[in-house]
């Protein structure tokens, strides 16, 4: 995310460690500024979910909206991932994604929906946990 801020502040698209922008998508692009600012917020947020998840602040945070950003943001990097792989195993142009990318990517997808799955268990919002106390909720 610190690098997608430098990208901004130079006006330049891309991700670190990812393949060269196209003149043409600068060209599609309005304000390549504040896109890159934009995906290095989103960053910022995808870094501050899972600390919620784990550290007492997060508590202040409604557990659906938690859990909620949490599989949102797996099933973004799901779709993200998948075109990272199509780009290892087929490139469609110069300077594609390196397969130590996609396997970093894939490692780190694995970690965050396991984490994901954990959240919603602990955060008890399975349904079975209610008829396993016997307590009644009337």
């Amino acid at each position: 995310m610190v690098e997608k801020g430098y990208y901004a502040t130079q006006g330049r698209l891309g991700i670190p460690g990812g393949p060269r922008v196209s003149a043409s998508q600068y060209a599609e692009t309005a304000d390549v500024a504040l896109t890159q600012w934009t995906l290095a917020l989103l960053g910022l947020l995808s870094a501050v979910i899972p600390l919620a998840a784990v550290r007492p602040w997060g508590a202040l945070a409604p557990r659906p909206l938690l859990l909620l950003g949490l599989w949102a943001t797996g099933a973004l990097a799901a779709v993200s991932q998948i075109h990272v792989a199509r780009e290892v195993l087929f490139p469609s142009g110069p300077g594609g994604w390196s397969p130590w990318a996609a396997v970093q990517g894939v490692a780190a997808l694995c970690l965050w929906l396991a984490m994901a799955w954990i959240c919603t268990r602990r955060l008890g919002l399975d349904t079975t946990a209610v008829a396993n106390t016997g307590r009644d909720t009337k």
